[in-house]
């Protein structure tokens, strides 16, 4: 186990009784959401605002955010207005505007590749009317795609191959992930317009999904709101193949010795860092959920982060893996850049 020291923190110049939401590495910063209904970007060494790096978003409510291109220089973020805005950072202004109607945005993924970005609608007036939407980005002005009768409850994870929320594939990027509070885990195929053909795969996870998504090409994680996680494998096209059962882990809070999971990110190493936080102990651990030989995770965190945010909540961690610095933004308004101390258990 390697401990990490506290090198930096900075508020960002946040106002008072304000804090990060997320962190989202781009070309040569970081950007921040925060509670302000802000986007901030900084500097990943002095943790220092860029120079016009406070942009209010004007979303009512900033929900997410996520680079467009492997360059990250194209940010998108959500909001409960309803809209996806994109920001060109290199200028620090918004250049295109996606409208889902009146419903909040709750998730969201992008698939440069596709020219594609996808969201997932929550239900504040539980009507039980949420929409998985896919806009193509040339062409802002309607979605091109929307499965509105898949879900019943926030759909609180979009992701395509490989990411979190809706989500796409890593490698088959027509393939589509959705999760929602209503305990449902369902795979479309976007090449389909017609929902009820689309829908390739249906997953009953059975509580209400806090985080999900594509681990590799053929496994799906999901964690719960009360910290349970499971994983699935993606369903064979071939009609005669019998799906193996789910791995289901339990409680994470029992197995990792903490009080709440802060996030699951793909590493270029093997598997996944599963990032945890227990705040009556004022700690952060990370783990490594290995697939070799199979899908396991490392009996002993790979990194712990005494103190953290002291008795505060850890909303978001980012692992810079060249450097390994790794990034904290806590609801004490504050964030932390952590480095290795070089002692070891």
């Amino acid at each position: 186990m390697k401990y990490f020291n506290c090198v930096a923190k900075s508020s960002l110049s946040l106002p008072l009784n304000n804090f990060i939401y997320s962190l989202e590495p781009t070309s040569n910063a970081i950007a921040a959401i925060s509670s302000d209904d802000s986007l901030r970007i900084f500097d990943p060494l002095s943790l220092s605002l860029s120079t016009g790096g406070v942009l209010k978003t004007g979303h009512g409510g900033v929900t997410r955010i996520k680079s467009f291109d492997r360059l990250g220089n194209i940010l998108v973020t959500t909001g409960v207005n309803g809209s996806a805005f994109f920001w060109d950072i290199r200028v620090g202004t918004k250049v295109a505007t996606f409208n889902a109607g009146r419903a909040p945005l709750v998730s969201l993924d992008c698939n440069a590749e596709r020219n594609a970005i996808v969201v997932g609608t929550g239900d504040p007036d539980d009507r039980h009317q949420v929409s998985v939407m896919v806009w193509d980005v040339r062409t802002p002005e309607v979605a091109k795609l929307q499965y509105a009768d898949s879900h019943n409850d926030d759909v609180t994870e979009a992701s395509c191959l490989p990411n979190q929320g809706v989500q796409f594939h890593p490698h088959h990027p027509s393939l589509l992930l959705s999760g929602s509070s209503d305990g449902l885990l369902n795979v479309y195929d976007m090449t389909i317009a017609e929902e009820e053909d689309a829908l390739y795969q249906v997953i009953p996870f059975g509580s209400s999904i806090h985080k999900a998504g594509f681990l590799d090409d053929a496994n799906i994680f999901a964690l719960s709101n009360d910290e349970i996680f499971s994983m699935y494998q993606l369903a064979s096209p071939e009609e005669k193949m019998i799906e193996p059962p789910p791995m289901v882990f339990g409680d994470l809070r029992e197995k990792l010795n903490c009080r709440y999971v802060i996030d699951v990110k793909l590493w270029s190493g093997d598997g996944a860092l599963v990032a945890v936080g227990d705040n009556s102990d004022k700690r952060v651990d990370i783990f490594n959920l290995r697939s070799e030989p199979h899908w396991t995770f490392d009996p002993d965190a790979i990194i712990r982060i005494p103190e953290a945010h002291g008795d505060e909540i850890v909303r978001s961690v980012y692992v810079e893996e060249k450097s390994r610095v790794v990034y904290t933004a806590g609801e004490d308004g504050l964030i932390r850049a952590w480095a290795n101390s070089d002692s070891a258990e």
